[in-house]
């Protein structure tokens, strides 16, 4: 991607990271020092009508991301509850 396509700087980006970023989706650590292990998302596809801000924008492993193509984080989460429930799990949310 190009940065001038979005809203925000690199600055930005490294201000909104804590010291110890986590995965959005799975809470994992990343170590934001090797960049081949994690992805930049649009958490609200620009494919789906999300927007290049951000807001919108969250960081995740690089299988995540992978995997998660262009769903909503929502979409994607009730796909992984199917894959778990279809192997045996009992997934509840909890509050």
């Amino acid at each position: 991607f190009k940065m001038k396509d979005f809203s925000f700087t690199v600055e930005d980006v490294i201000n909104k990271l804590s010291e110890s970023p986590k995965c959005y989706l799975t809470g994992e650590l990343i170590d934001i020092s090797k960049p081949r292990t994690y992805h930049f998302d649009h958490k609200i596809p620009v494919s789906r009508g999300g927007e290049n801000t951000l807001d919108n924008l969250g960081i995740c492993t690089k299988i995540v991301n992978s995997s998660k193509a262009d769903m909503t984080p929502e979409e994607y989460i009730e796909l992984c509850k199917k894959v778990l429930e279809h192997n045996g799990y009992n997934v509840t949310k909890s509050v």
